[in-house]
């Protein structure tokens, strides 16, 4: 197995300005469309200046074409997935880079499916000018997210984030890492 590699990861809004800093995950996966991290216990950082610990392990997906990510959330009863319409990354000197656009989708762990911060983006809209083609693909995302959500495809699958995870947890508890 190779080793896998320590990543920072940001968000940022529309107009550039930081959103929130993942000061440490690790890479698992990469391929041409996606990449996945994972972590336990990262210390986030807040736009304003606000910092927190990620209490429970996670394993998110970030894709290179998609406009949005994929956080699934581990817990003892099963996993909660958190998602952000978000633009496409890019990567930056083991930086993952997007511009985080507001709404959310969150999956429980029962299946239900809730839209998140649609004030907020209605909001941001007018404040960062997100003018009408951003709006129609974001919402168009939406969309399309909901429907992977609602049939279990791309990450919406609790054995592909359990596996992510424990590759990093073993990893890390065998220090087989790039410590960088």
């Amino acid at each position: 197995m190779s080793k896998i590699k320590w990543m920072r990861v940001m968000g940022f809004k529309h107009d550039g300005s930081i959103h929130r800093v993942w000061d440490k995950a690790c890479k698992v996966y990469e391929d041409d469309e996606k990449i996945m991290i994972s972590n336990a216990k990262t210390l986030i950082r807040e736009y304003d200046g606000r910092m927190w610990m990620a209490k429970e392990p996670s394993l998110t997906t970030y894709y290179k074409h998609r406009w949005f990510n994929i956080i699934g959330i581990i817990r003892s009863e099963g996993v909660h997935y958190y998602c952000n319409i978000a633009s496409p990354i890019i990567i930056e000197d083991d930086v993952i880079k997007y511009i985080d656009y507001d709404l959310d989708l969150v999956k429980t762990i029962k299946g239900e499916l809730k839209v998140l911060d649609e004030d907020e983006y209605l909001v941001n809209k007018e404040k960062y000018g997100y003018g009408e083609e951003i709006d129609r693909i974001l919402k168009a995302e939406l969309e399309n997210l909901k429907e992977y959500a609602k049939n279990g495809e791309l990450v919406f699958n609790d054995q592909i984030i359990n596996d992510g995870f424990n590759k990093f947890w073993d990893a890390f508890m065998r220090k087989d890492y790039d410590n960088n």
